[in-house]
């Protein structure tokens, strides 16, 4: 079901009515009927990131945000970062350092990475912003997910599901795009039956563009490709390749504030106490040296035996090999000096080998005790990690804001670099889980699970700059847990409720220094209740939830000595998401999501010994909300489009002191069918509004967002 837009009296009222419809005889609607083939209720699908049991999403006592392949193509969602920020209170990084990093119900970076339900360890590391063409759909699981997903998923997961092979019918399609700053985009896949139970799939995706900002070319590939096979009536092999690459020459960092004395064009877009602004004419400007580079080289195996030994017992063994090379060196840092008027810059080398295998083998159990049904799942997973960087960081020449002579990265010598070091990080985990869910009655459900985690990290650590070596490591244990309860209301409406216990380590563990080390693991908690419904003879969904994560023991100062860092601070966040679709006719869709959210730390000292409490963690907006919609005039035929995307305001650094100002887009598509495909004219951020969307490792710096575009598409399927 497409997600689209309607404005929130229109969805109130339409969620209400369809409840009261259901609740009371007396109320009669008057029935809408709709041609066609039916259209499939996303709650009732199997969400991998959910749980080990499979349960539906309208069977787990969570909030699930699924963004299918149709929805990402009707939307005009091209990678995943667009993908991230078109779901309720989730905003993601452009940052081409960090790319797709999220900020999720009031957190940063504590999100969980997998793909086909497999996780990478630091998603920090691992992240990137991949095409969205490469994938079936994108599952966003709100709330601590360690249970599932291991220590490090406090805020939520994020799985992304690969286009699977699938026996019985052969499907191709294709796509070819071209739009503003020379950007091209094409992709095709297909999916092959071999016989009645064996098939065979592949998709490729390319992209390039000059980018809006000088000197910023980049180019994309994705290639996934599977197999699956059912050998026999109890025995399901599959397999998976995929393989992604970015390159980003002389990427984009961000633009600096500047003093307002010298702005040529200033902008009321960001507040700092300082006085500083950001000026319009340095929109396009780029900082960082001439030959500066960044790419990333992923490649990703995965195997899959599921056995049936019973009609109600069956074994899973998915194994999994990952390995990415990604290099970059670049200027990404810039500072306003006052007493010159030019920005100082901070250089940056840093190369990743990353690699890591991971086994994961469950027993599950899908029948009846006592009469009721029990549906239960354990297992062992074991991933080893592999992690070497070299890392080098530096100054180089200052340059002018308006005009800079961006010179050449420098040579690799402890003149140019202050800080010139070869890490190597080898964590191996070890998990043991099980999860149970019970229906009490055919409307109630219990669901309960636990994981135990013991992780073991070594580190190595070459200071090139004084000959000195450093080895240090550390054990850590992770105990994670959560209960819910779903209870059907009707027979299309569900309560849900859980309590959940998760944790996360203070640092990027892969990246940690022996200071660092010494803490143990800080924990989360969070509490989430919620009701999800479809109604109008299933044409539409709507899910609405609240909730409150408590984040305990992170990193702050010590009060008496603040040079002192020590563990003990603490923030938390509650707010509201809802999310509705609706398919009003069959010519006419319409939705929208949106989220408000109360994040601040509760316990927290700058290195002055200033309390930061009551302060709202960086990159978090206190709202968003989307919306979309189309409308298909069949006599021409023409479908329409339009849809909304609003973020509130942030701030850059825990004092609070820099504030970005929200912005609001505007999106506009017209679709005219061709042959067996589709021609799709798209407008992007229409009124061309100039604004800033996330911060960059300085606080005075900011990602500036795109400016309005166009891209002309053809889509088709066979």
């Amino acid at each position: 079901m497409q997600k689209s837009s309607l404005s929130i009296g229109v969805i109130c009222a339409s969620f209400v009515a369809g409840g009261v419809a259901r609740a009371q005889d007396s109320v009669t609607l008057a029935p809408i009927v709709v041609e066609g083939e039916e259209i499939p209720v996303k709650l009732d699908k199997k969400a991998e990131v959910g749980s080990y049991v499979g349960l539906t999403s309208f069977e787990t006592p969570a909030t699930i945000d699924v963004v299918t392949q149709e929805e990402m193509q009707d939307q005009g969602l091209r990678n995943l970062v667009e993908v991230y920020n078109s779901v309720p209170g989730v905003r993601a990084s452009a940052h081409y350092g960090e790319p797709g990093t999220t900020t999720m119900r009031g957190f940063q970076g504590a999100t969980g990475y997998l793909i086909d339900g497999v996780r990478a360890f630091d998603s920090l590391l691992s992240s990137r912003n991949f095409d969205s063409y490469s994938f079936e759909r994108v599952e966003v699981l709100k709330g601590p997910a360690s249970v599932i997903n291991g220590t490090g998923a406090l805020a939520g997961a994020i799985n992304l599901v690969t286009r699977k092979p699938r026996p019985g019918k052969a499907t191709q399609d294709a796509l070819l795009s071209y739009g503003s700053f020379n950007s091209v985009r094409a992709g095709a896949g297909f999916n092959q039956p071999l016989g009645d139970k064996t098939a065979v799939n592949a998709s490729l995706v390319y992209g390039q563009s000059d980018g809006y900002v000088d000197d910023t070319d980049s180019d994309t590939l994705g290639f996934t490709s599977g197999i699956l096979s059912e050998l026999t009536g109890r025995l399901t092999v599959s397999a998976a390749f995929d393989y992604y690459r970015d390159n980003y020459e002389t990427a984009y960092f961000g633009t600096p504030l500047i003093s307002t004395a010298i702005a040529r064009n200033p902008s009321s877009i960001v507040s700092a106490a300082n006085g500083l602004v950001i000026d319009k004419s340095m929109r396009k400007r780029n900082y960082s040296v001439n030959d500066g580079v960044m790419e990333s080289d992923t490649y990703w195996l995965r195997t899959n035996i599921d056995y049936k030994l019973t009609e109600t017992w069956s074994l899973n063994n998915e194994l999994s090999f990952f390995t990415a090379d990604r290099f970059w060196a670049n200027s990404e840092d810039y500072t306003f000096s006052a007493a010159t008027g030019l920005l100082n810059r901070e250089t940056t080398l840093i190369s990743h080998d990353h690699e890591f295998w991971s086994d994961r083998v469950m027993a599950k159990y899908d029948g009846t005790i006592g009469g009721m049904h029990n549906r239960f799942s354990t297992g062992v997973e074991y991933v080893n990690t592999d992690f070497g960087s070299n890392r080098r960081f530096g100054e180089t020449s200052a340059v002018n804001p308006f005009n800079p002579v961006r010179g050449s990265f420098p040579v690799d010598i402890a003149a140019n670099f202050a800080t010139r070091q070869d890490f190597d990080s080898d964590l191996e985990t070890i998990a043991v889980f099980g999860e149970n869910a019970l229906n009490f009655t055919p409307q109630w459900l219990g669901l309960a699970g636990l994981r135990y985690e013991s992780i073991e990290l070594k580190r190595q650590i070459d200071n090139l700059n004084t000959s000195v070596t450093n080895n240090f490591g550390r054990d850590y244990d992770s105990v994670s847990w959560r209960v819910g309860t779903v209870y059907d209301a009707t027979k299309n409406t569900a309560l849900f409720a859980q309590y959940n216990r998760g944790t996360v380590p203070v640092t990027t563990l892969l990246l940690s220094n022996t200071a660092r080390a010494v803490f143990d693991l800080s924990f989360g908690q969070s509490v989430e209740a919620g009701i999800k419904s479809y109604f109008l003879n299933d044409r539409a969904v709507a899910t609405v939830s609240v909730y409150h994560v408590e984040q305990d023991d992170i990193l702050t100062r010590d009060p008496a000595n603040p040079s002192l860092t020590i563990q003990g601070g603490s923030q938390r966040s509650r707010g509201v998401e809802f999310d509705v679709s609706v398919d009003v006719t069959q010519h006419w869709k319409v939705g929208a999501n949106a989220s408000v959210q109360r994040a601040k730390f509760t316990d927290l000292r700058d290195a002055a010994g200033v309390s930061q409490k009551g302060n709202r963690p960086s990159n978090v907006p206190d709202h968003t909300f989307n919306a979309d919609t189309s409308y298909t005039l069949e006599e021409i035929p023409l479908t329409l489009g339009a849809g909304v995307r609003h973020a509130g305001n942030f701030y850059t650094d825990t004092a609070n002191t820099i504030k970005v100002d929200g912005h609001t887009l505007l999106d506009a598509s017209i679709s005219y069918p061709a042959g067996k495909g589709a021609l799709t004219l798209r407008g992007r951020n229409l009124t061309d509004e100039f604004y800033a969307d996330w911060s960059a490792y300085n606080s005075g710096q900011v990602f500036l967002g795109t400016p309005r575009t166009f891209d002309l598409t053809y889509s088709v399927k066979f």
